[in-house]
């Protein structure tokens, strides 16, 4: 059965290599989303397993947010478990209470993490916000968003993932075609099952 203790890992991760361990919400599930991204592919997997959905604010990984802010969440969630981990400070940040399991990670996992902290985790929420903004899998649901008297969030195909995005300099996302195609059926192999 899925749960959230990756999501709540990758939460720790990225909080704690914050100063004083705290960061922005919505800047955490920004790298997570673009961590998720990175690694499903690299691999045909997620790191967190998580739903993203697209949003006014650009895409955000349903159930980290949901964690973060003590909300049901669509995967098994153990609140004492995370509350060991994480703790909410404020509105619109957390902190990590102490260091991540890092065990829960394969070696992939952690890579993917530390590549979007070096190449993403100087920018704010709002920067990231913007860049998300660049991306197939927010793009691809902008006129809904954008639109009057509609719901303001879409769950995502993550097949989206798979494209490239129209503004992104960390060539982070810049992959041979044949191993994106290949990953990608990984993927809908992996989720077939």
């Amino acid at each position: 059965m899925k749960t959230t203790r990756k999501i709540v890992q990758a939460l720790a991760y990225i909080a704690h290599q914050q100063p004083d361990h705290k960061v922005n919400s919505m800047k955490a599930f920004k790298l997570i989303w673009l961590a998720d991204r990175y690694h499903l592919r690299q691999t045909g997997r997620t790191i967190t397993g998580d739903v993203f959905y697209a949003l006014p604010h650009g895409v955000v990984p349903s159930d980290a947010k949901n964690v973060v802010e003590h909300q049901p969440t669509h995967i098994q969630n153990d609140e004492d478990y995370c509350n060991r981990y994480i703790q909410r400070v404020g509105r619109y940040c957390y902190k990590a209470v102490t260091e991540p399991d890092v065990m829960v990670f394969s070696e992939s996992d952690q890579e993917a993490l530390d590549k979007v902290l070096k190449c993403y985790g100087h920018m704010d929420q709002y920067q990231l916000e913007r860049l998300s903004h660049n991306f197939p899998e927010w793009l691809a649901y902008k006129e809904q968003i954008e639109a009057d008297n509609t719901p303001k969030a879409y769950r995502i195909d993550l097949d989206y993932f798979f494209c490239d995005a129209a503004k992104d300099d960390s060539g982070l996302f810049k992959d041979d075609p044949e191993l994106l195609a290949l990953t990608k059926d990984v993927f809908h192999e992996f989720t077939a099952c």
